[in-house]
């Protein structure tokens, strides 16, 4: 992992993001979440970003675990470190449904989460990594924790790859750190 200070330039740029999208939300909107994320792979790629949740589309109580569906957007810059040729950076959009758990009304609630999405590149390659196509699937698994005044911060592992649409199909997985808010 790099050091704390080497701050991604797109990390500034997503905070600001974030809080102007959070602004334009209309009041009284109802359980939804914006964060901001930080990942990495293999250490020669990074990635910063924003997301925002909307409310549930489907919820469920199973077992004592609140489930809900949620559809979710998200932007990100991933950045190459690495010496090798090709593009330094590029950005993504994308979509995701993702499933949520959560557990409990305390302070302090534990979740998990579960998603598949679409999304879409700037480019094609990244440093060494070749996706072929600029539409990419995406396939995310997190843990975390909710605190009372609507807080929470979790881990998130991704995963991004063309599904074999296009050969090569170079992936790139991110094991990310989220914090957030509910409104």
């Amino acid at each position: 992992m790099r050091p704390i200070h080497d701050v991604h330039p797109a990390a500034v740029t997503s905070a600001l993001a974030l809080a102007l999208a959070i602004q334009a939300i209309p009041a009284g909107a109802a359980d939804m979440e914006a964060h901001l994320r930080y990942g990495q792979d293999g250490g020669k790629y990074d990635g910063a970003g924003v997301g925002l949740r909307l409310g549930p589309v489907w919820s469920k109580d199973l077992l004592g675990w609140r489930t809900t569906l949620h559809p979710e957007f998200e932007l990100t810059h991933f950045r190459y470190t690495g010496s090798a040729g090709g593009p330094s950076s590029m950005n993504q959009a994308g979509a995701i449904g993702m499933f949520r758990f959560d557990r409990g009304s305390g302070n302090v609630r534990p979740y998990g989460e579960i998603g598949l999405g679409a999304n879409l590149f700037s480019r094609d390659r990244l440093g060494e990594k070749d996706f072929s196509t600029s539409f990419q699937f995406s396939e995310h698994l997190g843990l975390g924790l909710e605190f009372g005044g609507g807080w929470f911060a979790g881990w998130r592992y991704s995963h991004y790859s063309n599904a074999d649409i296009k050969k090569p199909n170079n992936g790139i997985d991110l094991q990310q750190i989220l914090i957030g808010v509910h409104f």
